[in-house]
């Protein structure tokens, strides 16, 4: 699917491009590509949780906390911004998390239904650990542990030993490790009888609680192994044995998981049977479970920590982040990465940032969408349970049906196409009518009829283009000057399918009906007004070509040895020769989009299907797009 080079390798230059959003400016190296993942996400190792209906976690390099909800596939940034976090756990409608914002590290709750925050702590505090459970929190400050009962409101110190830590909490119990006596022992408090008592006091260390019902697991660490203490009984039971190191142990009624070594073990209280779930995994913060499903962190290749999430029931691993399935019809522009994750309910338009490397599903969940096209400021897609187009503001958050059915619009499902805030599409509610809607705006502008839907169409800058049929083999390619409001022909009654438009030009194949040339490229140049051919050879193909700024991507077979055996080849227009920038030997590329500064495609190289993505040029600078806007708001 690649080109051998035709000249040296591209040295990698940096780009440093300024971006709208204030965040750091976006720094990589043009042709290098980059695999999307939205599906593990990215995380820093501050720690994470699972619940009946969410997650949480936190992305490298920020500050808030992800709440992801595991029903809708959707997830929200909670929290302040400027404050360091730690610790994020849920249970139910609650997310608690250490936070620094007052000076110390204070226990933080964010109540989900409300949206709010309120802290837990006295603002002096020094917290090292917390915990929440049924509507309980705890957490452990100068070595005492507290409780706090978000029912009542009401804050109690339930030990002050000043040597407690890793507390745990159920509807029933508090549990923590205790150094008062020198080592690690394992006390637990009865919050209705109010009494604090001894679970496993004796030699050696035990340590990291863990609750479910009346029975507590911990790690006995002069043996390395996993032990539960029963509470009804007062009976120690050895659960784990064998020469590697158990620990990180986490439960869920009679389930548990924990850390084998390096392997990601699940079981049963009562069973002596196990399941390895995973390897390779990560070493300083264990893995969580809540009915069938076991959230936990694993390096990848590039040594980044990404979290994943395994299905106990389905026996499989589950897409976490904003998908749903596999990913495509990707679409790129600069900084974002737009495509389709595909499920067995509906398809979601996935946005992703390549600056946050973090992603989110824009499209209503009860809704079917697809082909989704980006700008640096829109996406906007086909949805087909409305047939409609819907966009989506970036910079607001705000999505917006853009067609409707009661204004006798009926958008074509293929044909539309967007630069900045202007969309190009087609009307085949009655006729083929062109228009260009102003995304900002919502005004419609018709600018022209055809007698049927064309075969493409494009817009860039100042101009529009579409292909119309002439005959059943012919077709004419049409040039829209959008300021001027006029059309011309640069292209008649030849064979040819599509066009689109780069920097002061208009590129597409066309087939002269030699059957030894086949089909070449070429191309309109808008200032001259003059058709030239790009590429001709004596032999093979070159096809289905695609613009971008000042790059054409096209497919060609001169070099295969086959007719049908196509290949990807990256044509830079301004210097008049093949690109030096190429993708790896081991790509798979399919349904590859150019826009903006960069080419994406879906690749199966790692066996399931992942977009990729590489830029062959600097990204724009919209600083002066921001300026605008701030002017227009002020």
């Amino acid at each position: 699917m690649k080109r051998r080079p035709i000249q040296g390798m591209l040295a990698a230059a940096l780009l440093v491009t300024s971006l709208w959003s204030g965040t750091p400016a976006l720094a990589y190296s043009i042709g290098d590509e980059e695999k999307i993942d939205a599906s593990k996400p990215e995380i820093s190792g501050a720690g994470y949780d699972i619940s009946k209906k969410y997650a949480v976690w936190m992305v490298e390099g920020e500050e808030t906390v992800t709440l992801y909800n595991l029903d809708k596939g959707t997830q929200t940034q909670i929290g302040d911004k400027g404050s360091e976090k730690t610790n994020p756990k849920v249970d139910g409608e609650y997310v608690v998390w250490i936070d620094s914002r007052d000076g110390g590290s204070d226990v933080y709750l964010y109540d989900i239904a409300k949206q709010k925050e309120t802290r837990l702590s006295d603002g002096a505090a020094s917290v090292d650990g917390v915990e929440i459970g049924d509507k309980n929190v705890v957490w452990t400050d100068n070595g005492d542990v507290y409780l706090y009962k978000i029912s009542t409101g009401d804050t109690e110190v339930v030990s002050a030993s000043g040597k407690a830590s890793n507390p745990v909490v159920s509807d029933a119990y508090v549990a923590w490790e205790d150094e008062r006596d020198g080592n690690g022992d394992i006390y637990y408090y009865d919050i209705k009888a109010k009494e604090e008592k001894a679970a496993v006091v004796q030699k050696g260390e035990q340590g990291r609680p863990t609750l479910s019902t009346n029975k507590i697991l911990y790690e006995n660490r002069s043996y390395n192994q996993i032990y539960v203490h029963t509470i009804s009984n007062g009976r120690n039971k050895e659960l784990t044995n064998g020469s590697n190191d158990k620990e990180f142990v986490h439960t869920y009624k009679d389930d548990y998981v924990y850390a084998d070594g390096n392997d990601l073990i699940y079981r049963t209280v009562d069973k002596s049977s196990k399941k390895k779930i995973d390897s390779n995994l990560y070493g300083n913060v264990g893995p969580r479970i809540y009915g069938d499903y076991v959230l936990y962190a694993k390096k990848d290749s590039n040594k980044k920590l990404q979290l994943h999430l395994y299905d106990l029931d389905e026996k499989e691993q589950v897409p976490l982040g904003n998908v749903g399935g596999d990913p495509s019809d990707p679409a790129g522009h600069d900084r974002y990465v737009a495509y389709v994750s595909k499920s067995k309910k509906n398809n979601a338009i996935v946005l992703y940032d390549m600056v946050n490397g973090t992603s989110k599903a824009i499209s209503d969940p009860d809704h079917d969408a697809t082909r989704p096209v980006v700008s640096s400021r829109y996406v906007v897609w086909y949805d087909q349970r409305e047939d409609a187009l819907f966009s989506y503001d970036i910079r607001k958050g705000v999505q917006t049906q853009i067609t409707n059915e009661d204004d006798d619009q009926q958008p074509s499902e293929k044909f539309y196409e967007i630069d900045g805030e202007r969309l190009l599409w087609v009307n085949v509610d009655r006729r083929a009518e062109v228009f260009i809607t102003n995304l900002s705006t919502g005004k419609h502008t018709e600018v022209a009829r055809l007698k049927s839907e064309p075969l493409s169409v494009d817009i860039y800058q100042d101009y529009a283009a579409w292909v119309v049929e002439e005959g059943k083999k012919n077709a004419t390619i049409v040039l829209y000057d959008i300021e001027g409001e006029r059309e011309r022909e640069i292209r008649k009654n030849v064979k040819v399918e599509k066009a689109e438009i780069g920097d002061d030009f208009v590129v597409w194949s066309e087939d002269t009906g030699n059957s030894k040339t086949g089909w070449d490229l070429y191309y309109y140049n808008i200032d001259r007004q003059k058709v030239n051919p790009l590429l001709r050879y004596t032999e093979g193909d070159q096809k289905n070509p695609q613009a971008s700024r000042n790059m054409i991507l096209f497919e060609d077979n001169r070099l295969s040895g086959k007719a049908k055996q196509f290949y990807f080849e990256l044509y830079d227009f301004e210097e008049g020769s093949f690109s030096d920038i190429e993708w790896d030997d081991d790509a798979e590329i399919e349904s590859p989009r150019m826009g903006g500064n960069r080419i994406v495609w879906v690749d199966d190289r790692d066996k399931d299907p992942y977009v990729y993505t590489l830029a062959f040029a600097p990204g724009d600078d919209d600083e002066d797009d921001d300026e605008d806007d701030e002017k227009d708001e002020d």
